[in-house]
């Protein structure tokens, strides 16, 4: 996936929305929820965070899987 410099004032066409989505970490309360909203739409490299079990997953191409565990989180490791 292409990274975009955008500049300002510059109008983004549904191509560069659909681009930014999908570098983002996006948000949903459970793996239901993140499976209906992105059904249609899955892409590799796709991120998203899980409310129900404070999960963070991408997308590997054909199923989604953890990133790191909770307990390795840099904030855990450094005592916050």
């Amino acid at each position: 996936m292409p990274f975009i410099d955008f500049t300002p004032g510059q109008v983004l066409t549904a191509d560069q929305v659909d681009l930014i989505i999908r570098q983002s970490v996006m948000v949903f309360d459970d793996a239901s929820a993140r499976d209906t909203a992105l059904s249609a739409v899955l892409a590799e490299g796709m991120v998203v965070y899980l409310k129900d079990d404070n999960s963070v997953l991408k997308y590997d191409g054909s199923n989604w899987v953890a990133i790191a565990p909770e307990t390795t989180s840099p904030f855990l490791l450094m005592g916050a």
